[in-house]
């Protein structure tokens, strides 16, 4: 199997819960991770064969490890505290372990590899019916660090079912209508009755890009693309409004004059997150250094900027829930130009994976992943936590690596072609 995806299958299982168990100061995604490098190492020092032509994540995420660093190396305050706020960046490395473990794997690897990612966002589903259903029953499980086992974080939760959604409505066409049908239908229903609006627009992209997959063919928009696009299009504007998740989303396009507690807290909650993201932006902005190179790791910026005033301070939140003003606070331009550049280089891969029609089922698990995460990123703190951040450079390193090996694949055909038809121009 591709290396790191039981940190991967782990980490979707459980998510935040799972993330927090820990041995001594190592916590287990931590643990595993160390062992998948360990493992990758040792195997190709003991293989014995000479490695072929491998690619790499590119130079983007290098970049983001070397900025990352280079910050590190000037803590001044408590290391324990900048180094669990450099931890997600440094995760990015996870990416340079699946490119190359991508690339060495054969056809069946693959496959285990969706298969055991697959089984871990059934049991997430499964912890999740019970905990949407049975909230009394939860909250008698035991504790796990801050948080408890089978506790609900919406905004990644929703998010992880909505991969598992996406994946069932791919699956449906191998067979087993009723049983992939009835999966994804669950984990949808799961979701829409959650509170979160990215991760319900999470959702709704995986949908989306799952059914323009299954309808698509060479690249094309098929009239039968196009039907089944408008009729998840249909289907999520009547269930919108029936889900809470839904009613949240549409409050905030309602009058301001409105009374409703939905629409208040919808809006109020929009507003404190917008004064935040202001407040930290301009913290980092009336710094010359800051704004180069941000703050570093260590400092609690969104206090400092005062951002947590209308957020929540004293609650230990430490991100303004949102993966850009984070990276642009933490790292200054320097740090979000690589950011920016590297997501934008995922995305044009997404879209071009999209277009090209239905690519293997790694490739597709990958693009869910990355869509998702990166949806819910953008209002959540999720690419700040491991149980999000790992699993997204996992996907990301295996998208970056495959698009690097297709274009060199393509690049090389047109010299064969010159190198074969060229004797035959010579005999003319």
């Amino acid at each position: 199997m591709i290396a790191g995806v039981a940190t991967v299958a782990v980490l979707l299982t459980g998510g935040r819960w799972v993330s927090h168990m820990h041995v001594g100061p190592l916590y287990i995604g931590d643990l595993l991770l160390c062992a998948a490098f360990l493992h990758a190492i040792l195997s190709r020092l003991l293989s014995g064969k000479r490695p072929g032509l491998i690619y790499g994540p590119g130079v983007l995420v290098g970049l983001l490890l070397v900025v990352a660093g280079f910050r590190l190396l000037d803590v001044q305050g408590d290391v324990r505290t900048a180094a669990r706020d450099a931890a997600p960046f440094a995760y990015a490395a996870i990416a340079y372990l699946s490119a190359g473990a991508y690339q060495r794997v054969s056809d069946r690897g693959r496959e285990r590899t969706v298969r055991m990612i697959h089984g871990g966002l059934l049991l997430h589903l499964g912890w999740m019916v019970v905990a949407t259903l049975a909230p009394e029953f939860v909250a008698t499980l035991p504790q796990v660090g801050n948080t408890r086992v089978f506790e609900i974080r919406t905004d990644f939760d929703v998010a992880v079912l909505g991969v598992l959604t996406g994946l069932s409505i791919l699956r449906i066409r191998r067979g087993r209508v009723w049983l992939h049908a009835s999966v994804a239908i669950a984990a949808l229903l799961t979701g829409l009755a959650q509170v979160n609006r990215a991760g319900l627009l999470s959702c709704a992209a995986c949908v989306l890009v799952a059914v323009v997959f299954r309808a698509g063919r060479n690249g094309r928009l098929t009239p039968r693309a196009v039907f089944l696009g408008a009729t998840a299009v249909l289907g999520v504007a009547v269930v919108l409004p029936l889900s809470p998740a839904g009613q949240r989303l549409l409050a905030l396009n309602a009058r301001p004059t409105s009374s409703s507690e939905i629409v208040e807290n919808a809006q109020g909650t929009t507003r404190a997150r917008l004064i935040a993201w202001d407040r930290v932006v301009t913290y980092t902005l009336d710094d010359p250094a800051r704004s180069a190179i941000g703050v570093g790791f260590g400092p609690d910026f969104l206090q400092l900027s005062n951002g947590d005033l209308v957020i929540g301070r004293g609650i230990g939140v430490r991100s303004p829930h949102n993966y850009l003003v984070t990276c642009f606070a933490r790292l200054g331009f320097v740090g979000l130009t690589v950011v920016v550049a590297l997501l934008a280089g995922l995305l044009a891969i997404v879209f071009r994976t999209v277009r090209r029609g239905p690519p293997d089922e790694l490739t597709s698990l990958c693009v869910l992943l990355v869509l998702s995460l990166l949806i819910a990123a953008m209002l959540g703190v999720i690419l700040e936590s491991p149980f999000g951040a790992a699993p997204f450079f996992w996907a990301a390193g295996i998208l970056l690596a495959g698009d690097r090996s297709q274009r060199a694949r393509l690049r090389q055909k047109p010299e064969q072609n010159t190198l074969v038809s060229s004797p035959q121009e010579v005999l003319v």
